[in-house]
């Protein structure tokens, strides 16, 4: 739906934050995802800087090139004007997709929803912004309830999962994932006939049927050596979001709300997931677990078993679909 007719439908003032820039649903945008990202007078990282764009600028993306470095590698690059070019590895592509209105209630349990504009301002209650938080395009949030300002305007109520407290954002944000988005794909195959390959490598996860490859993508996983565990591992458990915060004894910070489509392999966490603080795939990047794009990680995540009751936060089950992870094609696992 257009903005103009957003508007009308809501009759309410535009908020200050990035999701009604004037950008319409279709408009492929980008969010810059570091503290300094050059904007390059032609694609490549020796090329002349233009300007410097900071985290969490908006820019429309004109098309994309690709370069090869002295190594061989394939790199992207966003066009965002006419001779202006970004680095697609720190850049996520995002829309500006505002919803109207949803009278439906809330379920008692609870149910999924997910960020569709690219960048949220987020309240400890409506209209009181005294926490330093925001959440993204493609984030994931259980909502647990919704409810209206002094203006009328209204917010949901979403649960952070790991501190136990609730969030409040503006409705217009959030999308309610219908129950058909998440039926599992292929249930026909048996379980035992379903496998994942990853590749440590290539940085590729291939899906296979019968032992034949049904699909496959870039993905990026541990920078530590033995980060992302090799051996055989299942996916028996799953959620749809979850806030991941790093341990204790971990010395690489993080706090990430939202994270979208997750399955774990082992008891310790590491999980497929999807990722919206990098776009570098195919590269090395994180603490183990198994960065994807939102979309590949919600493929993975209806393709492989155990489901997820729609109405369910979180479900295990004492097996899932088999896990190989090895160095490269060819390559079996230790059991």
């Amino acid at each position: 739906m257009g903005l103009g007719a957003l508007g009308m439908m809501m009759t309410e003032p535009k908020p200050t934050s990035a999701a009604l820039f004037g950008w319409g649903p279709n408009d492929r945008l980008g969010r810059v995802l570091r503290y300094k990202l050059q904007v390059k007078k032609e694609p490549g990282h020796l090329a002349e800087a233009l300007d410097m764009l900071v985290y969490d600028d908006i820019v429309e993306i004109k098309g994309m090139v690709h370069t090869t470095n002295i190594n061989g590698q394939r790199l992207g690059w966003y066009e965002i004007g006419n001779g202006e070019y970004l680095d697609a590895s720190w850049v996520q592509p995002v829309y500006n997709r505002p919803n109207p209105i949803d009278r439906r209630p809330i379920p008692a349990e609870g149910c999924l929803g997910q960020i569709t504009v690219p960048i949220v301002p987020v309240y400890s209650r409506p209209n009181v912004r005294d926490i330093h938080r925001t959440f993204y395009y493609e984030n994931n949030f259980w909502i647990v309830g919704k409810t209206t300002d002094d203006q009328g305007f209204p917010w949901y109520e979403l649960w952070d999962d790991f501190s136990g407290v609730s969030y409040f954002v503006r409705s217009y944000t959030v999308r309610r994932i219908e129950p058909e988005e998440v039926t599992p794909l292929r249930p026909e195959i048996p379980q035992d006939q379903k496998r994942l390959v990853l590749e440590l490598s290539t940085q590729m996860v291939r899906a296979f049927e019968f032992n034949k490859p049904v699909w496959e993508t870039q993905v990026s996983t541990g920078e530590r050596n033995g980060s992302t565990p090799m051996g055989r591992w299942m996916t028996e458990r799953k959620r749809p979001c979850r806030r991941m915060v790093n341990e204790p004894d971990d010395p690489n910070l993080y706090d990430l709300p939202g994270v979208p489509w997750v399955s774990y392999i082992t008891i310790q966490g590491v999980a497929f997931h999807g990722a919206y603080w990098h776009s570098n795939w195919g590269k090395v990047m994180s603490n183990g677990c198994i960065n994807m794009k939102a979309e590949d990680a919600k493929w993975l995540y209806r393709w492989t078993t155990p489901e997820v009751p729609f109405n369910q936060y979180f479900h295990g089950e004492p097996t899932g679909t088999r896990v190989d992870v090895v160095t490269g094609f060819g390559d079996q696992p230790k059991s």
